[in-house]
């Protein structure tokens, strides 16, 4: 079998039968993946997010971790997306940076911690496509750098 293509994201709809049996970039790197994401999913929060929506000194705050707007496609004549948090984070600072960079929900200084608002649910964090981005632009600043 041929050596993986570190460019290959997903399989082609039009790949050769051999094509097919080659692991994707995210399942050749599974192993760094499941260990950045120990590292920089510290604790869920989910509990204390919903908790203080009740709080009237937090309102606003919450509201901002649990909503975001996505006017990207507004250009197009398309009405924005609001896009809600199902789940909450605290996580490393620099992996806030990398997911405020991709347009995810962040706040740096909530009650003095780092929280992501997650919008997805029900699936291993490590499946999802932001957090496989940024593994990704990782390990491809490695290789450029020596």
């Amino acid at each position: 079998m041929g050596k993986v293509k570190e460019q290959q994201l997903w399989r082609s709809e039009h790949a050769t039968d051999w094509e097919e049996d080659l692991p994707t970039w995210y399942q050749y790197h599974e192993r760094e993946l499941d260990q950045m994401v120990g590292e920089v999913i510290i604790y869920n929060v989910s509990g204390l997010i919903y908790e203080l929506r009740g709080e009237d000194k937090y309102m606003e705050e919450v509201n901002e971790l649990s909503w975001k707007v996505d006017e990207s496609f507004e250009e197009d004549g398309a009405e924005p997306t609001y896009i809600k948090a199902l789940q909450h984070f605290i996580v490393a600072d620099w992996f806030a940076d990398e997911l405020e960079k991709r347009g995810e929900i962040v706040d740096k200084d909530f009650l003095g911690l780092t929280i992501w608002g997650r919008p997805t649910y029900g699936q291993a964090i490590s499946l999802d496509y932001v957090v496989q981005d940024i593994l990704k632009d990782i390990v491809e600043r490695r290789k450029a750098n020596g």
